[in-house]
């Protein structure tokens, strides 16, 4: 079981790093070219700005699950050498459970806030809400299930000695 769902974990993460990285190219292009319109032309789009934020917080949205997968979220490490591995393993299931609730909250009340925004739309693009609003389910869902990942791996193997190369860390 364990094997299955770290394929899917492994899935997932490839294919958030590949949009991510395609929503990044996207807004750095969009934005270049509005610069160069506003500077070199004297003419500005009413849209790139608006765009681009929006493609951002997709892009971020979708790569805090790569770093909920590669364990790189913000954590204070000063005491684990004071407590025993056996200790460690049951911290870390503890952090994990309270996370997993935490994603699930966000997962839900993200769904409901974008399904409340549905019927406004955006002052430049004139898109609905809802898309904007859409990442933060998304992204939560994508750790969500990262973190069940981590959960259970944790939960059958125990805490790993050495991660190796990950995916953030193989493709820095």
């Amino acid at each position: 079981m364990l094997k299955v769902v770290e394929k899917i974990s492994d899935v997932l993460a490839a294919a958030a790093s590949f949009v991510s990285r395609i929503m990044v190219i996207f807004v750095a292009t969009i934005l270049f070219v509005q610069v160069v319109l506003r500077y070199l032309f004297l003419y500005s789009l009413p849209w790139p700005e608006e765009a681009s934020r929006y493609v951002m917080i997709w892009a971020v949205m979708l790569g805090g699950s790569l770093l909920v997968k590669d364990e790189q979220l913000v954590s204070v490490d000063f005491f684990d050498k004071l407590w025993s591995p056996k200790l460690l393993v049951y911290r870390n299931i503890a952090f994990r459970v309270l996370l997993i609730l935490m994603l699930a909250v966000l997962f839900y009340y993200g769904l409901d806030q974008a399904m409340f925004a549905r019927n406004r739309t955006t002052a430049a693009l004139q898109i609905s809400w809802f898309w904007p609003y859409l990442a933060i389910p998304v992204g939560a869902g994508l750790m969500l299930i990262q973190m069940v990942a981590l959960f259970l791996r944790d939960v059958i193997r125990g805490v790993p000695k050495d991660q190796g190369p990950t995916i953030l860390r193989a493709e820095i």
